[in-house]
């Protein structure tokens, strides 16, 4: 049996093209073009990939890069998610450009992209390939359900992994240090308990909102349709905390899945204002249904969105119903920053290369921002001395984050996160100091005991084509 066994596996791998090793039943390659369908070139053989990780960039052709991962739900139930692209975007503008300054001691990067189809299960598959096949040492990651999933994988395999879109207050006290020192589970975003804040005060009218000629009455009973996850409930948690002068009702459902549960339980309530804590897909059949059963403008309903669903996909999904939102309010951790000059230096080049302006879209500033400092940790994992380079490892990734935030009196150079200032940073890390970083999303000051960074969120207002910033807002403290 085992014989004909590998007969069969020699004949597969004749068909696809590849030389056949018969010493080791395995396709010798080069590079993953030799390889055929759904196979890529692993330490020199064709081996089998997951289902939706076929993409891949950055230094391709070079030798000895420095692999990371990508874990993104590039599609999902209603088909592709445009907003997750332009958050991989964000990503890939900045592998490039970092490419292009010859990377970090001599090694350049490449990054395994994995579709997670949205998918946690999905994820945690890829999320071993990527760490046992690729060799992965840094792994990003979209979501807080799914990057909690994925973390069990790379925790233990002491392999960083940084988030752009991840604001679970469940990240907080995550246990990631793998009986080191420092964490390894990273993120550019701020925690939802901030954003719970951020909307508590808008809606108690704590918060005057910069909008002229509009006046926003407070309401008094608000409904929150939550998706069923970490990032849902932590958000409607929150609320619960903060608006404690308000009738709250929450109509939770699960991602991808029948709202129509949570649409009665607003027919049931009447809210004055729905918070809408699910991403666009959802936040897109949710909507419809509930105004065609009552729950809508013309009957005293006002919506307010979050940072999911800052997406102009979220329009166009609507139809007709997209006059439900016009006007509306939300917030988001800013990424449209256009006074300043490190947000517009990042949304020129990223308009330039992608056709898209990104303050359309949540996280793509973030998203920049988690490449950069990903790779400015790696710049400090190799050390200084050239010639006896130490080894790329997620922990090492991690003591350098540890070292992009200097403590509280203590006097650094500061650089902005891009191509212009990336050499000046990289170097002084190289030699162990540390440095003040400034993102296209903000200051970036990291807790390094929980890899997180506090960041302004912005308000914005639904247009008829997009989105509009109105101001930016600091959490208040607790």
């Amino acid at each position: 049996m085992r014989a004909l066994g590998m007969m069969t596996l020699g004949m597969a791998l004749l068909t696809s093209g590849c030389s056949f090793t018969t010493a080791g039943g395995l396709s010798e390659c080069v590079t993953s073009s030799d390889c055929g369908t759904n196979s890529v070139c692993t330490t020199g053989f064709c081996l089998p990939q997951p289902a939706g990780c076929g993409q891949v960039v950055g230094a391709t052709s070079a030798a000895n890069t420095i692999a990371l991962g990508a874990l993104v739900p590039l599609t999902n139930r209603s088909g592709n998610a445009e907003i997750e692209q332009q958050r991989l975007n964000g990503l890939k503008l900045a592998l490039d450009e970092v490419n292009a300054l010859e990377g970090v001691g001599g090694r350049q990067f490449v990054m395994y992209i994995c579709d997670t189809q949205a998918d946690v299960e999905n994820a945690k598959a890829q999320a071993r390939w990527l760490v046992n096949d690729k060799q992965a040492v840094a792994v990003f990651s979209a979501g807080s359900a799914q990057t909690i999933g994925i973390s069990s994988i790379t925790i233990p395999k002491g392999v960083l992994l940084m988030s752009h879109t991840a604001t679970s207050a469940a990240f907080t006290s995550l246990e990631d240090k793998n009986n080191g020192t420092v964490g390894l589970v990273w993120r550019t975003t701020p925690s939802d308990a901030l954003q719970g804040r951020v909307i508590a005060d808008v809606l108690r009218g704590t918060t005057v909102i910069n909008d002229p000629g509009v006046t926003f009455t407070p309401p008094n009973k608000v409904g929150v349709a939550y998706v069923n996850d970490t990032y849902g409930q932590g958000l409607y948690s929150s609320l619960l905390d903060r608006l404690t002068t308000k009738t709250l009702d929450g109509a939770q459902y699960e991602r991808g899945g029948d709202v129509t549960g949570a649409v009665t339980r607003l027919v049931n309530f009447k809210p004055d204002l729905t918070v809408l804590a699910g991403f666009t897909e959802d936040n897109a059949r949710l909507l419809p249904q509930a105004a065609t059963a009552g729950v809508s403008v013309t009957n005293n309903n006002r919506w307010f969105l979050t940072d999911a669903s800052k997406d102009p996909t979220l329009l166009t999904s609507l139809g007709s119903n997209k006059n439900e939102i016009v006007g509306a309010y939300g917030t988001a951790p800013a990424s449209a920053r256009p006074n300043d000059s490190t947000y517009k230096l990042f949304a020129d080049r990223f308009t330039t290369a992608y056709k898209v302006d990104p303050g359309q879209f949540s996280f793509t500033a973030h998203a920049y921002d988690a490449m950069y400092a990903v790779t400015l940790g790696a710049a400090y994992a190799v050390g200084n001395d050239l010639a006896n380079p130490q080894a790329v490892t997620g922990t090492r990734i991690a003591e350098g984050l540890t070292r992009l935030t200097p403590a509280s009196g203590q006097t650094t150079n500061s650089y902005q996160l891009g191509p212009v200032q990336f050499t000046g940073a990289r170097d002084e890390l190289r030699q162990g100091k540390v440095i003040n970083v400034r993102g296209a999303s903000g200051d970036l000051d990291f807790n390094n005991d929980t890899g997180e960074a506090p960041s302004p969120y912005e308000l914005f207002k639904v247009e008829s084509t997009g989105f509009r910033t109105l101001q930016l807002i600091t959490p208040p403290a607790d």
